[in-house]
Formats: structure tokens, C-alpha cells, sequence
């Protein structure tokens, strides 16, 4: 007969089992450590690039965002950041093109397809797609339907989120219906806008409104019953589409009042007295005069802004003492726009903040296509 083991021999075999079982344990998790060290710095690196960017140092940014795609492939983060990365780049004339933009949108949709900052920039790149497609009217309607997709899915995901249905209103109200309009489709998604938040279902209302409507008297009637920052907002805006650039800067001023987050409403000020040169309607040396003054005073108003919206405002600057004849004067300015952001935008319209916030935490914003503010 087999003799016991010893009490002994027994506890000497379960440590043995024991240390082994540990050893074991973590050895494999020492295999999935360099891809939790892997996650969290190129999370790091990304955020890194970002704040290059916003210090104008976006080519190194960019650098930082290909090396951190190069050893981590399927990063969302840094696909997301180097999209709007190229976009920037490509507002203020640099080597990028809307076709790889939207490639590097769509990479960051493909490894985190949930996440709405990643849909709505996905989004935003269809439309810019079809606003310089080569003049093929199919191209530019498959590009629109895509775009409407993504705010559809967005809408999906996030039932509350009033952007994404703004889009839908704007874009199916606007359009005709060989470039994907579609009037009941317009009213649907307004409607639902008007069941989540009033506010934005007045919003929809007025983008569904004929342009011959007076919209002027339908921002009045609710800014006198609700006299807040968005209807002051709406209201000024409304009076710049009716040519009465004066009473419009005093609503948008009383908005900023209201709510000082919405300082980038001076820089529409701005904007109006240029369309108003532009037309070549109105005194032109006072329109100039009151332009330089709102930039300007944007300028003295925001000196903690990021950098590229500095940039964009002198960049306007720049271009109204171009204008003027001032052409050394217009050379300083745009020497200084470039030294805090070599890549400022040079279009008319205000880049969408959606573009400059930070990657960790993106808001969403809606800004009609098809209207300049």
C-alpha cells in the first residue's frame, strides 16, 4: 500500500501549484501591458498635438499624430484629430485635399462608430465634398445623402441632440429636390425638434420660412415674449439678411451681453460690413470703418481666444487695409496672423469651433451650408 503524503509534502505541492498559477497570471497580463501603456500615451501624444496645433505649430502637431498612427493603427482619437489637423491646414492654403480629409474622417468612424464628434466630422466632410464636386450633380447628391446619414445615426445614438436635426431641417428645406431636398422630410425632422426643445423647433421653423418671409418680425415677437441670448442672436441676424447691419450689430451685441460664450458673434458684426462692401451697398468708407472696428474690437474683447481665431480676425484685417490701398500696412498684419497660426483660414465664413475644440472633449455646433450666417 501506497504510504500518505505528509501534511508537510502537501502544503509544499499547493505553493508550488500555487507560485506557478501567479506566475502564469502575470505573465499574461504583462503581455496586455504595452497596449494599455499603448492606449494611454497616444491618447497623450494626440492631446500633445492638439495644443501644438493650437499654438500654431500644427506641422508638428501633424507629425506627432502620423508617428502615433504608425505604431497604433486603429486609434480613433488620432485619426479624428489629424482630419481636422489637415482641415485647418487646408483653410489657410496648406497641402491637404477634401478627399483625404474625408478618408481620415471616415477611418476614425470606423474604429469607434458610435462616437457623435467623429459622426458629425464625417458629416461636415461629405457636404465639403459635394461643394467642390467637379460639377457632377450625382457625385454632389450621393455626397449629401451620406452626410444625412450620419446626422440620421447620430440622431439614433443620442435621441436629444438638437444639432444633428438642425442639419436635417437645413439641408432638406434647402436643397431642391434633384440634389436630395425634400420638404416632408423637412417638416418631420422639425417637428421633432419642436417636441425636444423649443428654442431649436423656432429655430427649424424659421429655416423652413420662404427667404421672402419677414423674419425680422418672427425673431422680434420672440425675443420681446423671451428676450434671451439665442433670440437676441437670431433676431440680429435676421436684420443683417435685411440689409439693416446697425440694428443687427446692436442684437448681436446684447446676445454676447446675455452670454459672453458667444464673442465669436463680433466677428459676424465684422463680417456683415464686408458683405455690405461687397454688394458695394451702403457708404463704403464707413462700412470699412465699422469693420475694422468690430475686428478690432474683438481683438481688445478676447485676448485669452485661441490663436487661430486671433489669426482669422487680423487675417480680415489684413485683407480691409489691402483693401484701403495700405499695402505694407496689410504685409505687418498678415505676418502677425501667421506667427500665431501659420495656417489661419482665409474664408469668409468663421471656422466652425467643432474644428478647434479639444479632442477630448468635442462639442457639437450647427452652422448652415447654405447661409453665411
Amino acid at each position: 500500500m501506497k504510504k500518505p503524503a505528509s501534511l508537510k509534502t502537501e502544503i509544499n505541492k499547493y505553493k508550488g501549484t500555487y507560485f506557478l498559477k501567479v506566475l502564469l497570471f502575470f505573465g499574461l497580463c504583462m503581455l496586455f501591458v504595452p497596449y494599455v501603456i499603448q492606449g494611454q500615451s497616444s491618447k497623450k501624444l494626440v492631446m500633445k498635438a492638439y495644443q501644438l496645433r493650437m499654438n500654431g505649430k500644427t506641422d508638428e502637431g501633424k507629425s506627432i499624430l502620423d508617428q502615433v498612427l504608425l505604431n497604433d493603427s486603429t486609434c480613433a482619437l488620432a485619426w479624428f484629430e489629424l482630419a481636422r489637423t489637415q482641415h485647418h491646414m487646408l483653410l489657410g492654403g496648406g497641402k491637404s485635399s477634401v478627399n483625404e480629409i474625408l478618408h481620415l474622417s471616415n477611418k476614425a468612424v470606423k474604429y469607434d462608430p458610435e462616437n457623435a464628434g467623429y459622426l458629425f466630422l464625417q458629416a461636415n466632410n461629405y457636404y465639403l465634398n459635394a461643394y467642390v464636386s467637379d460639377g457632377s450633380e450625382k457625385d454632389a447628391k450621393q455626397y449629401i445623402e451620406k452626410a444625412c446619414k450620419c446626422f440620421k445615426d447620430v440622431f439614433s445614438l443620442f435621441p436629444d441632440n438638437k444639432e444633428a436635426l438642425l442639419y436635417l431641417v437645413d439641408t432638406y428645406a434647402s436643397l431642391p429636390e434633384n440634389m436630395g431636398g425634400n420638404k416632408e422630410k423637412a417638416d418631420f425632422y422639425a417637428q421633432k425638434l419642436n417636441e425636444l426643445d423649443k428654442a431649436s423647433g423656432a429655430e427649424a421653423m424659421a429655416l423652413l420660412m420662404p427667404d421672402s418671409s419677414d423674419k425680422v418680425q418672427y425673431w422680434s415677437e420672440i425675443y420681446n415674449s423671451h428676450p434671451t441670448a439665442f433670440a437676441a442672436e437670431k433676431l440680429g441676424k435676421a436684420y443683417f439678411y435685411s440689409e439693416d447691419i446697425a440694428n443687427g450689430a446692436k442684437y448681436l451685441e446684447e446676445a454676447m451681453r446675455l452670454d459672453p460664450a458667444k464673442n465669436l458673434l463680433q466677428l459676424d458684426i465684422g463680417r456683415a460690413y464686408i458683405m455690405m462692401l461687397m454688394q458695394q451697398k451702403g457708404d463704403k468708407n464707413e462700412n470699412m470703418a465699422l469693420a475694422k472696428k468690430s475686428f478690432q474690437k474683438f481683438l481688445d474683447n478676447n485676448q485669452n481666444e485661441i490663436n487661430p481665431y486671433k489669426a482669422y480676425c487680423i487675417g480680415w484685417m489684413a485683407k480691409l487695409e489691402n483693401f484701403s490701398g495700405n499695402s505694407e500696412k496689410a504685409k505687418e498684419l498678415v505676418a502677425k496672423a501667421k506667427e500665431l497660426d501659420p495656417y489661419f483660414s482665409n474664408a469668409f465664413g468663421i471656422p466652425s469651433q467643432g474644428l478647434y475644440s479639444s479632442p477630448g472633449h468635442v462639442e457639437l455646433y450647427f452652422s448652415s451650408y447654405f447661409r453665411p450666417f
